[in-house]
């Protein structure tokens, strides 16, 4: 009974021993699935991580390529404001804009008359201004002997885009202390110099005419003031005749040399 009792403790012993080592071969056997696996999946990292790193390496490439044609743009933009502010620049511009309107049939009018009349509510100088202001390529030229800072500082949109594409300002006015002590006039030398452009005082200054990159122009009777552009009865001409502007060009070349800078 005994020995019988024996056998059965080292049977159940061993069926034990052998489902334990069962067991532990199905564990082992995940294992090593499980690590198979994980090596597939570090295997498919690495080659994206290594995509990865290549496509990090392109957009660096791109960046500093990028950088170079920034810094290339700054350098021909700089360049090109510098050209816009030469004489040999605009007289260029000239030239081909004479050769354009001996090439091309005159389709627009060259004459426009242009009259403020306030009580009828008719503002053509001024709305004619801002438009040629807001077309502006490479120069402006104000010529108004008495300029009012509340009607400069309705022009200063057109005029702050116009000096960030490098263009050329040019202002003349009578510059006249007792203008200025009267309020017939305002000083506005730091304006126009925070515009990057130049002011010129003419003593005898009396015309008022408004040039846009020597292709139009407007000549009037009115000052760049509240009486100017909405007060006053006003007229003048919108020309755009190339042998006019010329005319207008040598005129404003004249004052210029005599006027103070």
């Amino acid at each position: 009974m005994d020995e019988y009792l024996i056998w059965l403790i080292f049977l159940a012993l061993a069926i034990f021993s052998v489902c334990i080592i069962q067991l532990q071969e199905g564990r082992s056997k995940r294992l090593q699935e499980d690590c198979r696996q994980l090596q597939k999946n570090l295997l498919l990292w690495q080659d994206k991580l290594r995509k990865k790193e290549g496509s990090i390496d392109q957009l660096q490439r791109g960046f500093a390529q990028l950088l170079k044609w920034k810094e290339r743009a700054f350098e021909l933009e700089e360049e090109l404001k510098r050209s816009k502010q030469t004489e040999n620049y605009a007289s260029a511009q000239r030239l081909q804009f004479l050769e354009d309107s001996i090439a091309k049939p005159q389709t627009d009018p060259c004459v426009l008359f242009l009259g403020t009349c306030s009580p009828q509510g008719r503002h053509a100088f001024e709305d004619e201004l801002h438009c040629m202001l807001e077309d502006a390529k490479f120069e402006i030229v104000i010529v108004s002997p008495w300029i009012k800072r509340q009607t400069w500082d309705r022009m200063k949109g057109p005029l702050h885009k116009f000096s960030r594409r490098g263009g050329k300002l040019r202002v003349f006015m009578r510059g006249s202390e007792s203008d200025y002590s009267l309020g017939l006039s305002d000083n506005l030398q730091e304006e126009v110099n925070e515009l990057g452009g130049e002011v010129v005082l003419v003593a005898k200054l009396h015309a008022k005419i408004y040039m846009v990159d020597r292709k139009e122009a407007i000549v009037t009777s009115a000052n760049l003031t509240k009486g100017g552009t909405e007060a006053n009865y006003e007229g003048g001409i919108w020309v755009n005749d190339p042998v006019v502007l010329k005319e207008i060009c040598r005129f404003v070349d004249d004052i210029y040399q005599i006027g103070v800078r």
